[in-house]
């Protein structure tokens, strides 16, 4: 099968999501393409593809305005194919926080009327190391809130790897499997 990956990363975690979901469909044996919805001219063949991901970050309580205008740009193409969606947030890094995470999902959805067929929450990062100091503290004021109880300081990827690939998995057997009965 052709996948296409559609990411936006604000702070590059979704980025290197994208990056190691491109790995992992590779080695299942699918051709993989990767687009950054910033990137101009990022228009890819929809004719050869036979699904798409999505992946993108939360801040602010949305997902990066190049996402949704991408996806709303080529909404009936996205529609026309399975999709996935990999929402990916601070939010989802606790069990308090999920809910907060399926709202920015549901809003997304919403703007975009996208309709994937999975979607996955998924933790992100911090990065304080990459901070200046008034988004440090903005940082901790929202984590503090969102994300539990935690040591403040260096860097902390939250990403459950073990969960993406699950999540890669069932979507691809899913697509094949709709194939397949296309087919029939």
């Amino acid at each position: 099968m052709n996948i296409l990956i559609v990411f936006a990363t604000t702070e590059g975690q979704t980025g290197k999501i994208a990056r190691r979901a491109a790995g992992h469909v590779s080695r299942k044996a699918h051709h993989v393409d990767v687009i950054d919805s910033e990137e101009p001219g990022a228009l890819p063949d929809w004719e050869n593809y036979d699904a798409v991901i999505l992946a993108g970050s939360v801040h602010q309580e949305r997902h990066q305005d190049s996402l949704i205008n991408f996806v709303i740009a080529h909404r009936e193409q996205f529609n026309s194919l399975p999709s996935a969606l990999i929402s990916v947030s601070l939010s989802a890094a606790t069990d308090d926080g999920r809910p907060a995470a399926q709202k920015y999902v549901e809003r997304f959805l919403w703007i975009t009327k996208l309709q994937p067929v999975r979607t996955l929450l998924l933790a992100g990062a911090l990065r304080y190391s990459q901070y200046e100091y008034f988004k440090v503290e903005i940082v901790k004021h929202i984590v503090s809130k969102t994300a539990g109880t935690f040591e403040q300081t260096g860097d902390h990827e939250f990403t459950d790897w073990n969960a993406l690939s699950q999540f890669l998995d069932k979507f691809l057997d899913q697509v094949a499997q709709s194939r397949a009965s296309r087919a029939e």
